[in-house]
């Protein structure tokens, strides 16, 4: 018989079982390669990884499946954190030290040995960069420093995530300062892919009602330089610059600093800092005020110190205007919280009763109601009948009473006519 070879063919296995011990030969082709990670995964220690490379115009050039496996996952992971300060991620490009592996029943994969995280942020690095130089070119750097921020910016539209610690303790911030500030939420994604889209979408409906407010603040807590990232997008960075709203920036650390923070309006260190510097200009307003009130006091003498007290009265009437303002709309909630409370009260008792008289009809309507006023139920093999056409001759019938129950064979079986 001839072999698979001699007549010009062979099988598949035999064909990719050469291929693998053409790997294998080489021992995997060990190189370093650079990569987008597509998709991480996490499954009794071991990481797989989807690679992709893309065109410059977003087509899909290549794409492997990657492994780590357990003994080197943990030290990879380690490594890749102490060098970019997160964890390995989708949407981030690599550099890792590749081994080809090929197996004739599950394909071609990459067998991971190293990582290299200077890569990660050398790109993000340079990404960063090119979005400068293209936004100098398009005269967006100082687009947003030409607004002024108004002497009293009590109408605030800010840009954060709902939940978010960093929106928390800016609110938190502005509510301690005593002011009655006007503030509403756009809300927008602050991290991952989706990121750059939902800020500049956030910031158009800001634009769109701009006339309702004094200054636009975008906010964001801290997190790791991958978590972060988005805030160097070109798209962000832009709708920052062209917003019609002074903006004020204050996302991430102290020591962060991103490109939407070259071109805000104002730059903060973090969301507490923009809550900073919001009441510091209603402090700068009252320091302002009462120097002025020094001044004029100095400058004319008694001549103004009736004026001097009328102004220094007005300060104490608004503060205490302010504080009434307060204790009246806390009396305002504690009475709403009351009536709220006796409304549920007064719902769970008519709940209640009608339980009651629902549970007193179900009752009432029992089958052994009916049993003790002298019914009886009839039953065949254990069914109820419920009308005579069930009964034939010779059924045998069972009578279920109040105080017992007997067994009867029918006859003489007849059907009414109407």
């Amino acid at each position: 018989m001839l072999t698979e070879v001699e007549e010009g063919y062979m099988s598949l296995s035999a064909y990719l079982g050469q291929f693998q011990e053409m790997v294998e030969q080489a021992e995997g082709f060990p190189s370093w390669v650079v990569c987008e990670l597509a998709n991480v995964s996490w499954n009794r220690g071991h990481c797989y990884l989807e690679m992709v490379e893309s065109s410059a115009q977003g087509a899909t050039l290549a794409k492997a499946r990657g492994t780590i496996w357990y003994r080197k996952a943990t030290i990879l992971n380690n490594i890749f954190r102490e060098g970019t300060g997160d964890v390995l991620q989708a949407g981030i490009k690599v550099m890792l030290y590749v081994q080809l592996q090929f197996s004739s029943l599950y394909g071609l994969s990459l067998n991971v040995l190293d990582i290299n995280p200077s890569y990660t942020l050398g790109d993000m690095e340079a990404n960063k960069q090119a979005t400068l130089k293209r936004l100098a070119q398009e005269g967006l750097i100082d687009k947003n420093k030409e607004l002024s921020v108004p002497e009293l910016p009590y109408r605030i539209a800010v840009i954060s995530a709902d939940g978010a610690a960093g929106y928390g303790d800016f609110i938190k911030h502005l509510n301690e300062s005593g002011i009655q500030f006007e503030v509403e939420l756009f809300e927008a994604a602050m991290q991952g892919a989706d990121a750059p889209q939902s800020i500049a979408s956030a910031f158009e409906r800001v634009n769109a009602r701009s006339g309702e407010f004094d200054v636009a603040v975008l906010i964001r807590g801290g997190g790791s330089n991958l978590d972060l990232v988005c805030f160097n997008d070109y798209l962000v960075a832009s709708s920052v610059a062209l917003c019609y709203l002074p903006v004020i920036s204050g996302v991430g650390h102290e020591r962060d600093n991103h490109i939407c923070d070259e071109v805000a309006c104002i730059r903060v260190k973090t969301p507490t800092g923009a809550a900073d510097f919001l009441i510091g200009k209603f402090a700068e307003a009252y320091q302002n005020l009462s120097d002025l009130i020094t001044r004029l006091s100095d400058a004319v003498g008694d001549v103004f110190i009736e004026a001097d007290d009328f102004l220094h009265r007005a300060l104490l009437r608004i503060s205490s205007a302010l504080s009434s303002f307060t204790e009246t709309r806390n009396q305002h909630l504690a009475g709403l919280k009351f009536r709220l409370e006796n409304v549920v009260s007064n719902q769970i008792i008519m709940r209640q009763h009608f339980l009651e008289k629902l549970q007193a009809k179900m009752e009432e309507a029992h089958p052994r109601r009916i049993l003790d006023k002298g019914y009886g139920i009839i039953l065949i093999e254990g069914n109820k009948v419920s009308d005579i056409s069930s009964i034939r001759e010779g059924s045998k019938l069972t009578i279920v009473m109040q105080d017992g129950r007997v067994s009867l064979t029918a006859a003489d079986v007849k059907v009414s006519k109407e």
